[in-house]
């Protein structure tokens, strides 16, 4: 699938709603250009409040694995 966009005269471009749904853009937020030999890759910048997002995400997973490990043991020990 590939989506297509036109260039303004000041140089500029929309990303499809759809991809900035999927990726979560928001108005005002910053993209990273990067140039390739094919042609150039447009990438969500690294937004430390996202990343803040991820590592709380993560740790609420790890909590929820651990209580699952416990209990588990404890029904071990049970039997």
């Amino acid at each position: 699938m590939y989506y297509q966009s036109t260039l303004t005269s000041k140089g500029q471009i929309t990303i499809p709603k759809e991809l900035r749904e999927r990726f979560k853009l928001k108005e005002g937020e910053q993209v990273i250009i990067i140039p390739t030999d094919d042609g150039i890759i447009v990438r969500p910048s690294a937004n430390p409040l996202r990343q803040v997002r991820g590592l709380l995400s993560r740790e609420l997973e790890m909590e929820k694995a651990d209580r699952f490990i416990r209990k588990m043991r404890r029904e071990w020990r049970l039997e």
